[in-house]
């Protein structure tokens, strides 16, 4: 991925992709009033819809990046094994992390006003990190396929709605005040970090790739799928049908273009 490729092929789908997710963010206090935000088959809906892009994408996408990952540690690691496990290992280290977070932030919240607001920012800081890490993935995601990044940007975008649903419940005020600004922020650091990086962000890229499936993942399990009582499980297949049948047809359509 070279300057001249950031520019001319990459530039305007990168900004368009990004922009859609932040206005997500920042319209998030009108969105949030649609009446099937706040019904439980979305939550399960958006839930299927990311289960199906984790398991058919990204983490296919892992193996994929496996060797630039590997090519990295090999210079720092004689051993064969922790090189070859690179990429699972940057995965299973997002999800404790995030898990970690998540569990505190949670605990936080039973002890008191001024631990709410600190486990508040905790999580909007959180999720700032993860932003700025999608968005600067997201030139390279589009110089592999331009189809499977609107269909990630899709996914990222459902599972944008349940986190800003959960940050308004844990804290309206200041949701709606700066947290979102800062969420949507994030969004556009990411993506200039990547645009200024360029062709030397390619292997950053594949780590950072790693390190984000991991943080989808527990996301996922975490947010669309932990609440059982909450949960509806037609919805939840009708959200993994939907985001396997895209797939399928994206990589149907790739095989008939080679």
């Amino acid at each position: 991925m070279g300057e001249e490729s950031i520019s001319d092929n990459l530039l305007l789908p990168s900004i368009l992709l990004t922009g859609m997710l932040v206005l997500l963010h920042l319209s998030a206090p009108w969105f949030r009033r649609l009446p099937f935000l706040g019904q439980a088959g979305f939550t399960s809906f958006s839930g299927g819809f990311a289960v199906a892009f984790v398991f058919l994408h990204m983490l296919p996408g892992l193996v994929e990046s496996k060797d630039s990952v590997g090519a990295v540690l090999h210079t720092h690691f004689a051993d064969s094994s922790l090189v070859d496990s690179g990429v699972f290992l940057l995965a299973l280290t997002g999800f404790v992390i995030f898990y970690g977070l998540k569990r505190w932030c949670r605990e936080e919240q039973g002890k008191g006003e001024k631990n709410i607001r600190r486990s508040f920012f905790i999580s909007i800081g959180s999720f700032s990190i993860m932003n700025a890490v999608i968005t600067f993935t997201m030139p390279e995601r589009i110089s592999v396929d331009m189809i499977t990044a609107i269909v990630f940007t899709l996914a990222i975008g459902l599972h944008f709605a349940i986190i800003d649903i959960e940050h308004e419940a844990h804290d309206s005020k200041l949701f709606n005040r700066w947290g979102r600004y800062m969420l949507a922020g994030a969004l556009v650091i990411g993506w200039g970090l990547g645009l200024i990086i360029g062709e030397h962000g390619v292997v950053a890229a594949a780590f950072l790739s790693s390190f984000l499936a991991g943080l989808v993942l527990m996301n996922v399990f975490h947010y669309e799928l932990s609440e059982v009582s909450d949960s509806r499980f037609g919805a939840f297949l009708i959200g993994i049908s939907s985001g396997t049948a895209l797939l399928l047809i994206v990589f149907l359509l790739e095989r008939s273009a080679e």
